[in-house]
């Protein structure tokens, strides 16, 4: 059971006595004794019962549901009258039954295929296991006593109700059905992830079902790729999940051609051509999610490898709160975005969420009354309110030709994807001094590196120390999971790491032993650590006088800089991240 199952006792003064909780037998009505019969608060009686909503409220959000054919639930959380967790909530404090978060169960395919798809949606009920002549059933109106007598009556078993919230029980009878047609085929089982399957298994379905299957778990396991590379005794399967690759899948190597030339295929790419890399995309939907794929195909000694790199339309951009910055650098960069001129630069290798810094800076500004234009490549997501350009280098539109086009443009903010060469160091440094707000991100280790990596790109250091106003270095960690988080012992590696940094001994650290939330990782979910770096006017003087590196970072320590280290050990002694993350994504500094 998951962090957010919750076992509650029966509330008597709303639902009675605890006899109408018995579960249904499957036994024919008529024959029923009278307590199976007698009715428990319904969930309109119980809204009105908790003041969640008045008379009015209900009786129009049961018309609703009436007309629409939908459970009183659904409608209610449509609607935008409940969250689906607070629901889902107080029906299990009325009814005292279990309160379940689905996404940290072990569904079983054996107990799904006891119910049909369409009932399943019907009456948005899930089985999720099966024990002897009982059967678990996650639902959200466990009221509703004519559809617990259906369910038992149609399954065979006793059915014993648990709650959980409409969006997941919508989600993961989608999952959970797909997965069990498979079963049910003898070619796939995913119960937790996608599992290891053999060429006679795997043959029964055509190319198109397996790559839908393939992108369709990565998508449940929140996988950003998916690769498919082929070896000299099968075809591996990994996924890129909070950034780290992980191995899920050996496929049978005679799929291997099926399944490059469907990818081909959909994506718009040449078929026959097998030497050259090609790059396509094609759009997906995967519920109630629309997905831009991004495929790559290149060849290798042992054939076309594959990667699909999965975009979510619905993305949510973060704010700047959102990151992870510690308070006081939260504050710091929002003064410097708040200056009408002069570059600010964040750096970090790929992978390390420059972009999504760099669209957290954009859209906490007035973009109604300045004009914001971003060059990037290509446009992952769009900004409202911002003019969007895409560099394209095989039609000669690169970063430098398109930045001296929107100097034209009466520009008051300019966002350049990535300074790669000396020509656009040079012309987003004139932008920065004649009166624009530039935004970049450059490869570059930490702050201080990315001042010299600007002036190894040909950029004289007296302009560099002019038109820069701040760095932002970062990397990305994973964070614990919150299901599964508990305190560990570590090696004396982690401690001796911790304890240099933070000054304090210590043998444990909340570590993640693993659970279906986070695929058996221990992590879920990314967080960034930073170092923002201020242009003051002493760190102007030793770089135009050049400085060594050393006394770089010492006076910008000395200005107030957090260093990435210390930031991320902070999240240590909170728990979020791990001295591990520390140690892997920073090993090079210090």
């Amino acid at each position: 059971m998951g962090l957010d199952a919750v076992n509650l006792k029966p509330y008597e003064a709303v639902t009675g006595p605890t006899e109408l909780l018995t579960p249904v037998e499957a036994v024919p009505l008529e024959e029923q004794p009278p307590a199976l019969v007698s009715r428990p608060p319904s969930l309109a009686q119980m809204l009105r019962q908790s003041g969640k909503l008045d008379d009015d409220q209900i009786a129009q959000t049961e018309e609703s549901a009436r007309r629409g054919g939908v459970p009183l639930a659904q409608a209610l959380v449509r609607n935008g009258l409940m969250l689906a967790w607070d629901l889902a909530a107080m029906t299990a404090l009325h009814m005292g039954v279990p309160l379940l978060d689905l996404r940290g169960e072990t569904i079983d395919l054996d107990a799904v295929a006891l119910l049909p798809e369409q009932l399943a949606l019907h009456y948005l009920a899930l089985p999720i296991r099966a024990s002897g002549r009982r059967l678990t059933v996650a639902m959200t109106d466990p009221t509703d006593v004519g559809t617990m007598q259906d369910l038992s009556a149609r399954t065979g078993r006793t059915i014993d109700p648990v709650i959980a919230t409409v969006d997941h029980i919508v989600e993961h009878i989608d999952l959970s059905y797909r997965s069990a047609k498979v079963t049910q085929a003898s070619a796939l089982g995913m119960g937790q992830a996608v599992a290891r399957v053999t060429a006679a298994q795997l043959n029964v379905l055509p190319p198109a079902e397996v790559m839908e299957l393939l992108v369709h778990q990565a998508l449940q396991d929140r996988a950003s790729d998916v690769h498919l590379e082929p070896t000299d005794a099968h075809l591996r399967v990994r996924y890129r999940i909070d950034g780290i690759l992980h191995d899920v899948m050996s496929l049978p190597l005679d799929m291997h051609p099926a399944l490059i030339s469907r990818l081909k295929i959909v994506s718009g790419l040449n078929i026959a051509e097998r030497r050259r890399p090609q790059d396509g995309q094609f759009s997906l939907i995967s519920g109630e999610r629309t997905v831009d794929v991004r495929v790559a195909v290149s060849s290798t000694v042992t054939g076309e490898m594959a990667v699909l790199r999965l975009l979510e339309k619905q993305f949510d951009l973060r704010g700047l709160d959102q990151l992870g910055m510690l308070p006081d650098s939260v504050d710091k960069f929002r003064k410097l975005l708040r200056l009408p001129y002069g570059i600010i630069i964040v750096c970090g290798p790929t992978g390390a969420g420059k972009s999504t810094t760099l669209y957290a800076s954009v859209l906490q500004m007035d973009r109604v009354e300045m004009n914001v234009i971003s060059l990037e490549d290509p446009v992952e997501y769009h900004i409202p309110d911002a003019n969007q350009m895409q560099v394209h280098p095989e039609a000669g539109v690169t970063f430098a030709t398109q930045l001296r086009s929107i100097l034209r443009l009466d520009p008051d903010v300019i966002l350049v994807g990535e300074v790669r060469d000396q020509e656009t160091a040079l012309i987003a440094t004139q932008a920065a001094l004649t009166g624009h707000l530039v935004l970049t991100s450059l490869h570059a280790n930490d702050s201080v590196s990315a001042l010299l990596r600007l002036r190894d790109l040909g950029v004289a250091s007296y302009l560099i120390a002019s038109s820069v106003a701040g760095i932002v270095s970062q990397r990305m960690v994973r964070r614990v999971c919150g299901n599964c988080g508990t305190m560990q012992p570590r090696p004396i590696a982690e401690q001796e790491s911790y304890a240099a940094e933070m000054g304090e001994e210590r043998e444990q650290f909340v570590y993640g032993a693993g659970c279906n939330a986070c695929a058996h990782t221990g992590y879920r979910g990314r967080t960034g650590v930073y170092e923002v770096m201020t242009m003051t006017d002493e760190l102007r003087e030793l770089f135009s006088n050049d400085a060594t590196r050393e006394q770089l970072v010492a006076q910008a320590r000395a200005d107030g800089m957090v260093s990435m280290r210390r930031d991320g050990m902070l999240k240590v002694r909170e728990g979020i991240t791990t001295p591990y993350e520390m140690l892997r994504v920073l090993f090079s500094l210090d």
